[in-house]
């Protein structure tokens, strides 16, 4: 499927100027990324020698799990952003929401964080697709929210068939890939999805999903190949709209 490939890259090498993030958890204390406010400012000195010089927060939030609100992702935000350095890369701060039944009761009470304007980053379940994916799909939809999907190249219940993304973007839905799903950080079957989703032209994002030091090592010390650089460095500027 892809053409025979001699040159290999660190992902670092690929991020161009000023690359923004709009997926990551930096937020300190209430998911599963940065623990301290020390950390989160460790976590964004070593991003913004990867070339990520701006960024969207976006901690989880998935019911019984990491039961954020607006209130303490805001909370968290304004505690990270103290230190001067910290606000210059934290420009704005969103979630990453599960896909469920309490997240369309959030919905209709009004209190979803987007990352831009009217576009909300999801996450599915990796093992399971949910029964009522599209019924879901629709009521946020009609909510007038664009959908980015993070990650699509996780979720093995899609892998079996081409036909099952396509269907999720002819729904309207906007993929965006993990970077680091194209270094086999997640897995071998992994790397494959996203290389073939990547030379499909599926994507529309990217992002880091930083959680803590182990991921930004992978970016500066596991070289990889990409089928077509120029797509990818294009692919890279797409984040841009999101702070302008």
């Amino acid at each position: 499927m892809f053409p025979f490939i001699k040159t290999r890259h660190f992902l670092k090498n690929l991020l161009p100027e000023n690359y923004i993030d709009i997926h990551n958890h930096l937020l300190p204390g209430i998911d599963d990324g940065a623990k301290t406010i020390q950390e989160t400012t460790e976590l964004i000195a070593d991003m913004k020698k990867l070339n990520i010089q701006q960024s969207i927060a976006t901690p989880h939030t998935f019911n019984l799990k990491w039961n954020n609100t607006s209130q303490t992702i805001k909370i968290a935000f304004e505690n990270a952003t103290v230190n001067s350095a910290n606000k210059s890369f934290l420009k704005k701060y969103a979630s990453e929401y599960m896909l469920d039944s309490s997240l369309i009761t959030k919905m209709n009470q009004g209190e979803l964080l987007c990352i831009h304007d009217n576009f909300l980053l999801l996450e599915l379940p990796l093992l399971s697709s949910p029964f009522n994916l599209y019924e879901m799909l629709f009521e946020i939809k009609i909510k007038n929210y664009k959908i980015i999907l993070a990650h699509p190249e996780r979720y093995l219940y899609l892998h079996n068939s081409i036909a099952k993304y396509e269907k999720l973007k002819e729904f309207g839905v906007f993929f965006q890939l993990n970077l680091l799903s194209l270094t086999g950080y997640y897995g071998k079957i992994i790397q494959k999805k996203a290389l073939e989703l990547l030379d499909s032209d599926l994507y529309d994002f990217t992002g880091s999903d930083i959680h803590s030091k182990t991921e930004i090592n992978q970016f500066k010390t596991v070289k990889l190949q990409i089928p077509n650089k120029k797509k990818m460095e294009h692919l890279l500027l797409n984040n841009s709209i999101f702070l302008k």
